[in-house]
Formats: C-alpha cells, sequence, structure tokens
C-alpha cells in the first residue's frame, strides 16, 4: 500500500509529465482567421504543421488542388483501395465525429499532406490541407461547427530511390583481364587454324 506522501509525489510527478506534453505539443487551426463565420480546422502535433491550403467543396484524392500540388494520393480513410499505399492512414474515427487522431506509416514518401475534409452547405471552408512536419506521424485533429469528419487523405512525395553504383574494376585490376582475355583468343584462333587442313 502506498503511503499518502508517495502517491502525492507520484500524482505530482504525473501531473508534471502531462503539462510538459502539451507544453511541447503545438496547435495549428486552418485556415486560422477565428471569426465565427468559417469553419477551423485545427491540428495538434509534436511540431507545428502547416496549413497549406483549405477551400470549399471536395478533396477525393483524384485530381484535386493538393494532387495540382505535385503530390501523390496514398491513402483515403473512407475506403480500402484509394491511393497508392492504402493503409497508410489510420485515422479514429475514419469517418464522422469532430474530433480524433491520426498515425501514418508511409515508407518511402516524404513531404506528408494530411487533409480533412466535413460536409459542405453550412461553413466554409469544407476542407484543409495540412503539411506536416519531417518526421511526425501522429497527432490529435478536430473540426468546429456541427459538421462531421466525410474522410481523411494523405498525400505524399516519393522519395528518390538512388541506385548502387555499378561495380567498376579498377584500370590497374583491368588491364590483366583484359591483357589475360586477348591472349586466350589468339590462343583459340590459333589452335582453330592449326586444326584446319591446308
Amino acid at each position: 500500500m502506498f503511503s499518502s506522501k508517495a502517491w502525492k509525489l507520484g500524482f505530482l510527478l504525473a501531473t508534471l509529465f502531462a503539462t510538459i506534453q502539451l507544453a511541447e505539443a503545438a496547435t495549428v487551426s486552418c485556415p486560422g482567421t477565428l471569426a465565427p463565420t468559417d469553419r477551423e480546422f485545427t491540428l495538434t502535433t509534436t511540431t507545428a504543421s502547416v496549413c497549406l491550403a483549405y477551400g470549399p467543396g471536395n478533396v477525393n484524392g483524384n485530381n484535386d488542388v493538393v494532387n495540382k500540388l505535385g503530390y501523390v494520393t496514398l491513402d483515403k480513410s473512407d475506403d480500402t483501395t484509394s491511393g497508392v499505399l492504402p493503409g497508410s492512414v489510420t485515422v479514429t474515427p475514419p469517418t464522422s465525429g469532430l474530433s480524433g487522431t491520426f498515425s501514418i506509416l508511409a515508407p518511402g514518401f516524404s513531404s506528408l499532406v494530411i487533409a480533412f475534409k466535413s460536409g459542405e452547405g453550412q461553413l466554409d471552408p469544407d476542407w484543409a490541407a495540412f503539411l506536416l512536419p519531417e518526421g511526425v506521424l501522429s497527432g490529435f485533429w478536430t473540426i468546429s461547427g456541427r459538421q462531421a469528419l466525410s474522410h481523411v487523405n494523405l498525400y505524399g512525395l516519393q522519395t528518390a530511390v538512388v541506385p548502387a553504383p555499378a561495380a567498376v574494376v579498377p584500370a590497374p585490376a583491368a588491364l590483366p583481364l583484359f591483357a589475360s582475355g586477348l591472349s586466350v583468343t589468339y590462343w583459340l584462333a590459333r589452335r582453330r587454324r592449326q586444326a584446319q587442313p591446308a
């Protein structure tokens, strides 16, 4: 059984740890206007993300505004087949709700963008896209207003794969090989000539 002092110390340390985690988290709103007549999409991550784009209408990952910025659609939360890397984003909840969490597993891709889409017809913008800092693969999201999450898209840039350099035989080692190859060729040609009847 814990003493009163040990319990208080444990509670104090837990509170301090939670406070430090909250202090380290960065929250970014998109569009960030703080006007009561618009919808705000908010992302909380360990390092501040960037509000990349927002607008009315839809972002469906099929030649949409974010794709036109050069990003490839990796995944979409409301189905299991969209994008080049289905299952790379996990959103809780995947649809509906006004807040939740996300996590990403997208090997081979960098400059990740996560876009949240809400309902249309009440407040604008209907969607917002955030550029995630390098190494940030999880966080919390919220949407203001009453229209819940429709879906989340994940976009990225394919990481350049540099091919391994071809094995190059250094010149000093290549010369004996070349000379021995010439010798064998000369020897074979000479044997053929000798074997032929005159």
